[in-house]
């Protein structure tokens, strides 16, 4: 027996439909798992974002407060012993401060030196003036 023409044309379109409907299948699957990808990326680069905007405050802030003038006269007075005009210096017997703008400051003892207690006492009152 054989099939009639119109069976095989409904077996035809039938196949035709499921082809076309898996091809949509496939294709809206595709589309989807693109769709969650790129989803993901964006959240993951928002995420980026945000930790690079609060580095970028925080160097910010750094970098205001280093062009600030009381940084650099800090800095001044620190390294380069730099005193403001009426200022003076205190100088603390035995130690020294070496240093220059591009080093740290270190602290080295000087050498002591033996005094008698007559020339410790003339000192801690009248400071580094003798009298002749």
């Amino acid at each position: 027996m054989r099939e009639t023409p119109s069976k095989n044309k409904q077996r035809l379109t039938t196949v035709i439909i499921i082809v076309l409907f898996l091809f949509l299948l496939v294709s809206f699957l595709r589309v989807f798992l693109k769709d969650y990808e790129l989803r993901h990326e964006i959240g993951r680069l928002q995420t980026d974002v945000n930790k690079l905007e609060k580095r970028k405050i925080e160097s910010l802030e750094v970098l205001k407060k280093l062009q600030s003038d009381s940084y650099a006269e800090g800095r001044a007075r620190e390294e380069l012993q730099a005193a403001k005009p009426g200022e003076s210096v205190l100088v603390v017997p035995g130690l020294s401060v070496t240093g220059t703008a591009t080093k740290s400051l270190t602290l080295e003892k000087e050498a002591p030196t033996e005094l008698s207690n007559v020339e410790k006492w003339w000192y801690y009152f009248f400071g580094n003036v003798k009298s002749q």
